[in-house]
Parts: C-alpha cells; structure tokens; sequence
C-alpha cells in the first residue's frame, strides 16, 4: 500500500467513527467494553500472575529526533546522605526522608496517547477543533475521558514468534492478514471490545544491542503501533480510528474500537 494523501483521507472517510456515539462523544471505541466484559475478564484469571507493560525510566528510547523529545531526567531532590548528615532535622527532627523529581516528555516511557493526540488537518476525534488543544492543555478527547475505561479482556499476538524471530526488524509493517494469520495459530479468537497487545520484541533487541537512543523515536514506536499507536508492550483496544492515520482500522472487520491516534 502506498501511503500518501490521497490513501489517508480514503482510510479517514472509510473508517471513521465520528459521530457514532454522539457529537459529544469523547471516548470512541472504548464505548465498546461494558460492564458485563469486565466482569467476564475478570472470570478468567486463573493464576493471579501480574506481568508489567512498562518501559523504565532508565532506558533511552528517545533520539529528539522526533518532537524535541528527550530522554527522563531524575533528580534526587533529597537522598540517604543528608538523612545521615542530619541536614533534614530542622525544622522537623528525626522526619528523616528520600525525595526525587523526574523531567520528561510524556513519549519518553510507558503512556496512553488520547483521541486529542492526533489531527486530519484541523480536525481531532469526533470532529472538534485542534485548537481545542492549546498551551494549557486538551479542551476536548482528553486522556481524563478514559481513565475508568481501560479494563477489559486482554489477547496477546506475539508477531515476532509467529515470523519465527526474535524480533522484528525496526520499520517492519504488520498487516491485517499477520494478525489474522497469528491470532489463529495461536488459536485466540478476538471479541467486540477486547485489548490486543501486540508483540514485536523491537524494544527489546535494540536495548540489548545498545541503540536505543540512536534509533528515531517515530519509526521505533510507529513500527510498533499496529493496530494500536504506541508500543507493543501497551494494551490496546481495538479500535477504528480517528482519521489521519494510515495505520487506522487495522483490525475493524472484526471489531471497530477507538484510540488516541488509533486504529
């Protein structure tokens, strides 16, 4: 497929979702999961393992090639030493303590991005304004919209096993037949309102072969953002897309939901 202008607006007006849950609508397809899907997600623990999704704050998966973004900076704002130095008794004696501070762009670790992320032109999610977004922050399709909606039954499609590789090369496009061919030699059928989380290893070769920092942001997150934006280490609900995005709808034939700059 060849990704130019004319191809995304031919996605945008196939796949869009504005409209379908209101004008007001600032969720999109996390509309999808209802109470009843969490609760039937929540019958299938078994074992009560908890696995972590996120990336630490020590890994340099920030080039600034991308957005000006760089890398988390930790400041120890209060440490073990003036505890000992007894610098911290006054004004409360014996309140002894550890204190930090981190500076960094959101992009820089593990995050959401909201339906406010992303424009097709003046446009974000749903048809609001991109002004709507200014210096203070999101007026419309903020992450806030979100934040009691993200539980659900999670499928895992691990692409780099199903390629047979440890992981797969930086820029490697998935597409809608890989997750079908995958998802059904895992023998794993994906629901109405289910997260996917899509397994490229991409990360993890690039730490271990110390280039983390000198691979550009957007080609080592975007190569990871099929059909969710963002890495594939994040749980994602399948979604159709806020138009503006190639990568949109990927998996919409078997069931439309929605993301920041999503599917």
């Amino acid at each position: 497929m060849k990704v130019d202008r004319a191809a995304i607006d031919e996605a945008a007006k196939k796949l869009s979702n504005w409209g379908r849950w209101g004008k007001d609508d600032q969720i999109g397809t996390l509309n999808n999961v209802t109470p009843q899907d969490v609760i039937d997600a929540g019958r299938l623990i078994k074992r009560g393992k908890i696995f972590s999704l996120a990336l630490s704050l020590k890994e340099p998966i920030q080039s600034g090639l991308f957005g000006g973004r760089w890398n988390p900076i930790h400041t120890m704002l209060a440490t073990g030493t003036d505890a000992a130095a007894g610098s911290q008794d006054v004004p409360f004696p014996y309140l002894r303590y550890a204190d930090d501070a981190i500076n960094m762009p959101c992009q820089a670790s593990t995050q959401w991005d909201a339906l406010c992320h992303i424009f097709l032109d003046d446009k974000m999610y749903n048809g609001h304004d991109a002004k709507l977004v200014d210096a203070r922050g999101a007026k419309k399709n903020g992450i806030e919209h979100v934040r009691d909606k993200m539980a659900g039954r999670g499928v895992l499609l691990d692409i780099a096993r199903h390629n047979g590789v440890d992981s797969l090369e930086d820029g490697h496009a998935i597409t809608n037949a890989d997750l079908d061919a995958c998802a059904a030699k895992q023998g794993v059928q994906i629901r109405k309102g289910d997260f996917v989380i899509v397994e490229q290893a991409t990360r993890s070769a690039a730490l271990k072969a110390g280039i983390g920092a000198a691979m550009p942001a957007a080609t080592r997150r975007g190569s990871r953002s099929r059909p969710a934006t963002g890495s594939a280490k994040r749980i994602s609900p399948l979604s159709a897309p806020t138009p503006g995005a190639a990568r949109c709808g990927l998996m919409k034939q078997k069931t439309p939901t929605s993301r920041g700059t999503g599917w």
